[in-house]
């Protein structure tokens, strides 16, 4: 066949496709993978705009000197040597996306390593808009949330595996996230003070996660009452109150997905 009919080859794809199509792919691949294919291909990796998305959670590391597969990899690639260390890799990263990082998921990190971590992501992504952390951060010694979130004016979407000081967290949010719409929060302890927390400073919260709570029938009635923008709460599986309770449903009859399924009163499990 003549060379003019040939089909296209991807290398040969405009760099704004490449950005684009890079940009979508995932953390593992974008790393070991894609720049490793031509020098097209490892040219358009070096656009910040490929590093917007940064998802470390699905990234499965050991750290320790009995190598994964994945850290093999990354050792062999990037010719890494010594023991291996995931904030390297992480830090690399968040530096490789300019600033521009929009989205970033943070794994359950060894000790000494989140508190590192979450401050470079602190101080190298003013840009982001979605963050989602680990059940560790909160119990970081030297690094207080509260008083980082300043810096990410753009933040709309948090998500977190556990919560015990929310009045301090949420207080600034409100102050400096003027797009905050959404919270989730694993196995919270949702009390008075929480559920007030939660109406006095997210009023406007559209996306409510509080799946696996602690929460009493009251304080759940005080978030309904309070948060009247709500689209979506999900308050499955909670120990507080039961599910298809009439005057809950009826109290969220105005958000449009409301789920409480396996929710119930008492935990039966350990009565």
């Amino acid at each position: 066949m003549n060379s003019e009919m040939s089909e296209p080859k991807w290398e040969d794809l405009h760099m704004d496709c490449l950005v684009n199509i890079f940009g979508r792919v995932e953390l593992e691949s974008l790393l070991l993978d894609v720049p490793f294919v031509c020098k097209s291909w490892y040219k358009a990796t070096l656009n910040p705009q490929c590093w917007r998305s940064l998802d470390f959670s699905k990234l499965m590391f050991d750290d320790s000197w009995d190598f994964d597969d994945l850290t093999s990899r990354l050792m062999d690639k990037y010719h890494l040597e010594g023991k291996f260390r995931i904030t390297a890799i992480i830090k690399s990263v968040i530096k490789r996306s300019g600033r521009s990082a929009t989205y970033i998921a943070l794994p359950l990190l060894p000790d000494n390593c989140t508190e590192e971590a979450l401050l470079y992501v602190a101080d190298g992504c003013p840009a982001l808009r979605v963050l989602v952390l680990p059940s560790d951060v909160l119990d970081c010694r030297k690094f207080k949330m509260q008083n980082h979130i300043s810096k990410w004016t753009n933040l709309e979407f948090l998500k977190l595996q556990t919560c015990f000081h929310m009045q301090e967290l949420l207080a600034p949010i409100s102050v400096h996230c003027k797009n905050f719409i959404a919270l989730t929060i694993a196995s919270a302890n949702i009390g008075k003070d929480e559920a007030s927390a939660i109406v006095n400073f997210l009023p406007n919260i559209k996306l409510l996660g509080l799946r696996y709570a602690s929460m009493k029938m009251e304080n759940l009635v005080t978030i309904l009452q309070g948060c009247k923008q709500l689209e979506l709460f999900d308050a499955r599986d909670c120990i507080g109150f039961d599910e298809g309770d009439e005057a809950i449903l009826k109290l969220a009859s105005h958000i449009r997905s409301f789920k409480d399924e396996g929710s119930m009163l008492f935990d039966y499990d350990y009565l």
